[in-house]
């Protein structure tokens, strides 16, 4: 009994921590400058140049410009809130399954999420040029926001998802063959 209760009471500061440092990060958000959300905006747009094949050019407070498909892909594109919101999740998850010492916790949701986040963000990028390209959208959304904006949920959801349906069936496999073995 003891022994639960005191795991109960620990989880619960550490989930605060994360908290804590979730505020922090969003607040943070603010702040930052287009310059300062490279280390989201660098990766993404390398992978899209590869993948649509065009070439963007960094403007300074500005984002990467790809002249060819007229688009920025700039701070609002960074996927910063899926960063910190995968960071939240996988931490409960994390945290939840006692399977990690919670120093090791926080680093290793940081870089899961982010590797996640960038591939969200590629997705979604990259789904959003296939969506203009065909003649649908001009008669659905002649502006393209409210499109662009239900395929951004779209995809962020769905990452989301799967991200946590994979971080939780890769915890319950580990915690099974721990039984077993």
């Amino acid at each position: 009994m003891f022994q639960s209760s005191f795991m109960v009471k620990k989880d619960i500061i550490y989930i605060g921590v994360c908290f804590v440092i979730f505020a922090c990060l969003r607040f943070a958000f603010s702040f930052l400058d287009t310059e300062m959300m490279q280390f989201l905006l660098m990766p993404t747009n390398k992978l899209i140049e590869v993948i649509v094949g065009s070439k963007g050019e960094y403007i300074d407070g500005v984002g990467y410009f790809h002249s060819q498909l007229n688009i920025v892909i700039n701070k609002s594109c960074s996927g910063y809130n899926f960063w910190l919101i995968g960071f939240l999740m996988a931490s409960f998850v994390l945290i939840k399954s006692q399977k990690i010492n919670f120093l090791l916790t926080i680093p290793l949701t940081l870089v899961i999420s982010y590797m996640v986040t960038i591939l969200a963000n590629v997705s979604r990028i990259a789904g959003y040029i296939l969506l203009m390209k065909g003649k649908l959208p001009q008669y659905i959304d002649s502006n393209g926001t409210w499109l662009h904006q239900m395929e951004g949920i779209f995809v962020y959801l769905s990452f989301l998802i799967l991200f946590f349906l994979t971080l939780n069936y890769t915890i319950t496999k580990i915690k099974d063959n721990e039984k077993t073995a």
